[in-house]
């Protein structure tokens, strides 16, 4: 019985010793008969080589083996924590499954066997360069967290991201079961640089979500490294789905595909029409000051204590309880913007809801969301959005395991 091996993959950067050679002459050999001739012997070429300095962090290290197989490769940081790497479908070549960290010392103990089986082995010590300034990315989905159908992962970046492949390169969504999804760059409504991820179509109930970005020396412009590390798994629970229509002044809320509410609202007026699109469910609260002014309409309002609001995007679009509109619901779109609806009708939407929920608002007379405003993503069709990649458009996740 011959036992699996186990390989240990670890981050690190340029050059390396190359380690030949082995051992037992003919011992080991296949075949049979005095003439065998003995296998030549593995080698093995690491880069960066032993030594080096102020290697990059991401894209430099590999390990590869010529005349035979790789056995082990074992990387570990100055603590002795080994990072994760990946060997090639052919076991000739490895590199390591993220960017290693700034700033950095690393050492690289490589094994190989040729086709008898003798075994060579080569080492390197180097340094990773340390980074000029760092950037973060503020994630919007939290660990273990629950989220509608209409979820959109979504990361904000505090600096400018130059090269965005480099980036997205470190970013994966693995769903089970499986979803053809795709990320896209955008800009926030704040102009800062964006990521999102969505699938095709809204996500199946149930659906178990990881993400994995590995942001840690991760290259966004010259001498800008990121500095986070995250794993965070969350569900789709339910699925429901509102449909404003602001023809017809009513929002028509739907759970697992059946109608289960008709509430009469009253959307933007003509002076302030309700955007068209799919907006997403952001948060809610029970209670909350809605000052015209910090939405750019001056002194039009200044409304203390406006319950049950649902926020939807970036911009300050909710639907919320307006009982100052009593008679409109269901009659006259008069509001500023947002979605209205009676007292009664507010609570059971804002008992209904959940972050993630998607919000279609039909028959609008104004543009349609953008996508960088709050979730609008579902807003662009799916070419559009895949297009919005950095490095070529969606894949198919695959099954979590």
């Amino acid at each position: 019985m011959v036992a699996p091996l186990i390989f240990i993959a670890g981050c690190s950067s340029d050059g390396g010793k190359t380690g030949s050679g082995g051992t037992g002459g003919n011992s080991g050999g296949s075949g049979t008969g005095p003439n065998k001739k003995a296998a030549a012997p593995a080698t093995i070429a690491i880069t960066p080589a032993d030594g080096t300095k102020s290697v990059e962090t991401d894209g430099a290290l590999k390990v590869d083996a010529t005349g035979g197989k790789l056995t082990s490769v074992v990387v570990t940081d100055a603590k002795g924590k080994t990072v994760e790497g990946q060997l090639s479908p052919d076991g000739v070549g490895w590199k390591p499954a993220a960017p290693l960290a700034n700033g950095g010392a690393y050492t690289v103990a490589a094994k190989a066997a040729n086709a008898d089986g003798a075994e060579v082995t080569a080492q390197s010590k180097f340094n990773t360069k340390a980074a000029d300034d760092t950037f973060v990315a503020d994630f919007n989905i939290e660990p273990d967290s629950t989220w509608g159908v209409g979820a959109i992962i979504s990361l904000k970046f505090n600096e400018p991201i130059k090269d965005k492949a480099a980036i997205e390169r470190n970013l994966k969504v693995v769903a089970e079961p499986a979803v053809q999804g795709s990320w896209s760059w955008l800009k926030d409504l704040d102009g800062n640089d964006r990521i999102d991820y969505r699938p095709e179509k809204y996500w199946a109930s149930g659906t178990k979500v990881n993400l994995k970005a590995n942001l840690t020396g991760a290259k966004a412009a010259p001498g800008l490294y990121g500095k986070q590390t995250k794993d965070i798994k969350f569900t789709i629970g339910r699925s429901l789905v509102a449909t404003a229509d602001l023809k017809s002044k009513h929002m028509v809320v739907s759970k697992d595909g059946s109608r289960i509410e008709d509430l009469p609202i009253s959307a933007g007026g003509p002076n302030y029409p309700t955007w068209g699109g799919t907006m997403v469910v952001l948060d809610k609260v029970d209670g909350i000051t809605m000052d015209s002014e910090t939405v750019g309409l001056g002194s039009a309002y200044n409304m203390k204590n406006v319950r049950h609001a649902v926020h939807l995007t970036a911009s300050g679009t909710y639907a919320h309880g307006a009982p100052w509109n009593d008679g409109k619901f269901g009659r006259q779109n008069d509001s500023h913007g947002c979605i209205g609806l009676g007292a009664s009708n507010a609570k059971t939407f804002f008992d209904l809801v959940t972050q993630g929920d998607p919000v279609e608002v039909i028959n609008s007379t104004d543009k349609t969301v953008k996508a960088g405003n709050g979730l609008g993503g579902w807003s662009v069709d799916w070419a559009t959005w895949v297009k919005g990649s950095a490095l070529g458009g969606g894949t198919a996740g695959t099954p979590a395991g």
